[in-house]
């Protein structure tokens, strides 16, 4: 790592103001994160000043161990100087149980973790991502985190830092100035005394909310030469993001309320980007990347035009989130033109009622119709998504996932018959376990008790042990026990981070790294109950832990939305009809939706 095509390597001495962006996993993970890439590419080839963007990774357990050993400090991959001597650290914070190895990442850099601890001889560490849209679980150990969009106000901050520098400010000066960014949340200046409670200014200077930021993705500049390792990542493509935000409104998610309004590229930018990409990395793969890609209005006559221009050459692409009720036979013969990537359908539930609930708004039809397009196609695996533990489900809801997958292998076979198919569609089934999360309708609703969980697992393990060519797989309930435990918990969870760092968590996305004694011992000695934390229920009028953060959505709008949930109401997309969220009115904003232009 390091050295890679496409790195930019800027020469450290004429640099005004450094910072390196920091990614809590392994180099194969952080390397394909598209957010980095951008952030990157916007400093090293900012014009205002001369700023520099280096990179590094949470190294393996064998490296670690060795830069221990031999008293070395963690070093950027670019520059090798230590993280120590840049202006800042910024932190992705992607996966809540990567948090613990934040704190690792700093004691192996020989900086304080706790914010408190820092002196003026110390970098600034900032974090952004999802995991900021409630930052008070790691608010001891950032001192500054990004709300919303980061392409502009990344520039804002190191301009203030390199300012700030010249002026002699302190520390605490610096942070004050941080705060008046918009965007910009420095915990260091509010106080969080109760337990789940929002966190209040400690002095009047202080904005009381924090607005995010919000930028139009057609007018900033985008990567389109960046590193390309020359080891292996977990994906590696050339990645080309076509819309941000989802109008869908599915009630479960958050990145759809987190990221309104909508906002697009044009196609015809689009097409330069993939060719510009293409050309200077040399990736025989790209994708078109969205919450939603089929959503994008002329998507046919996009991946159309791309294939005529891509595939005579071998380059092949990918959409990697598709409705089931805008796939459609020729997207799907479009997509595989040079080589066919995976296609996955997320019907979410197994019952109409229960998608009703989670206003996921498709039909079984539209769930079969897509598969069966799918088959058609060409393809033998598809993948199918599910949620188990959302609020109302009963097991009614879990047989409607069982006759679902039946009545999938049912069609398959009618199609293999009456095409003459050599081989039979297989089926690998994904079931993950419901995370309430913030700033979506179902914040109020905890997890279901993990005993239930339990029960629910293996009913369903029982029920699809006789369905042919059908795979389930699961996730962990612990796993998903503890990221509902930080997606809404509070500032008390610094401790329980802290503690398990201490006993040694280190890479706990990983399995083979991943040790739950630790975690158990470490609550406990706290006195900390996960339980109460994943299955805490709220009360619509209740102080929560992230109300310091405004996203636009009107509170009150939510609460609307989640009494349609229990109501089994669906709401239309906000592409169609407005809702009123309050986000557009809120930040005098409104969708930006290009797709609508033609394509010559």
């Amino acid at each position: 790592m390091g050295g890679e095509p496409g790195s930019v390597n800027k020469n450290w001495d004429s640099a005004q103001t450094r910072i390196a962006f920091a990614f809590p996993d392994l180099y194969e993970i952080g390397i394909s994160n598209l957010g980095l890439r951008i952030l990157y590419d916007r400093i090293n080839r900012y014009t205002g000043q001369n700023f520099l963007a280096d990179r590094v990774y949470a190294p393996e357990t064998d490296f670690r161990d060795q830069l221990k050993e031999h008293g070395m400090p963690l070093y950027g991959v670019e520059s090798f100087k230590p993280l120590k001597e840049f202006d800042l650290i910024a932190f992705s914070l992607q996966y809540e149980l990567s948090y613990p190895t934040i704190l690792s990442m700093l004691e192996m850099a020989f900086i304080p973790y706790k914010s408190s601890e820092r002196t003026d001889d110390d970098p600034f560490v900032i974090a952004g991502g999802p995991g900021s849209y409630n930052p008070e679980p790691v608010s001891e150990f950032i001192d500054a985190f990004i709300i919303g969009d980061g392409e502009t106000v990344i520039i804002e901050i190191l301009e203030t830092i390199n300012e700030s520098k010249k002026s002699g400010f302190s520390r605490e000066e610096i942070l004050k100035k941080l705060s008046a960014l918009k965007g910009v949340y420095v915990p260091f200046f509010y106080s969080s005394d109760k337990p789940f409670s929002k966190p209040v200014p400690k002095i009047k200077e202080i904005p009381q909310k924090i607005d995010k930021r919000i930028n139009d993705i057609d007018n900033i500049d985008y990567p389109v030469d960046f590193p390309v390792p020359l080891s292996s990542a977990a994906h590696d493509r050339a990645v080309i993001e076509i819309r941000r935000g989802c109008g869908r409104m599915c009630r479960f998610c958050q990145p759809c309320f987190v990221n309104f309004p909508v906002r697009e590229k044009s196609p015809e930018n689009i097409i330069h980007l993939v060719d510009e990409s293409i050309k200077n990395t040399g990736y025989e793969e790209y994708s078109l990347l969205s919450l939603s890609s089929n959503d994008y209005g002329c998507i046919e006559n996009l991946v159309r035009t791309l294939n005529e221009k891509h595939a005579p050459n071998g380059t092949s692409i990918s959409l990697p989130s598709q409705r089931a009720d805008k796939f459609n036979l020729e997207l799907a013969e479009l997509v595989q033109t040079v080589r066919k990537s995976t296609i996955t359908i997320a019907p979410e539930a197994g019952t109409q009622r229960l998608r009703n609930v989670i206003n996921k708004n498709l039909s079984e039809q539209q769930i079969i119709d897509a598969a069966m397009s799918v088959y058609k196609a060409g393809w033998q695996n598809i993948k199918l998504y599910f949620i188990i533990g959302l609020p109302t489900e009963t097991f009614e809801d879990l047989d409607g996932i069982f006759e679902l997958l039946k009545t999938i292998g049912t069609e398959a076979r009618k199609v293999k018959s009456e095409l003459n198919l050599s081989k039979n569609l297989s089926v690998t089934c994904t079931v993950s376990i419901f995370v309430p999360k913030p700033f979506t309708p179902f914040q109020w609703t905890g997890q279901e008790n993990h005993n239930s969980l339990y029960e629910k697992i293996r009913y369903l393990k029982d029920k699809a042990r006789f369905l042919k060519g059908v795979k389930l797989n699961f996730h962990d309930i612990f796993l998903s026990r503890l990221e509902a435990v930080f997606s809404r918990g509070d500032r008390r969870l610094n401790a329980l981070i802290e503690e398990v760092h201490k006993k040694g968590s280190y890479l706990d996305a990983w399995r083979e790294h991943f040790n739950k004694k630790l975690w158990i011992e470490a609550a406990q000695e706290l006195n900390i109950d996960l339980e109460e934390y994943a299955e805490k229920q709220f009360n619509h009028n209740d102080e929560l832990p992230w109300d310091i953060i405004n996203t636009g959505v009107n509170k009150n709008w939510l609460i609307q939305d989640f009494n349609k949930a229990i109501e089994e109401k669906t709401a239309v997309p906000c592409e169609e009809k407005c809702s009123n969220c309050g986000v557009c009115s809120e930040f005098n904003t409104k969708p930006s939706i290009k797709s609508g232009n033609s394509l010559s």
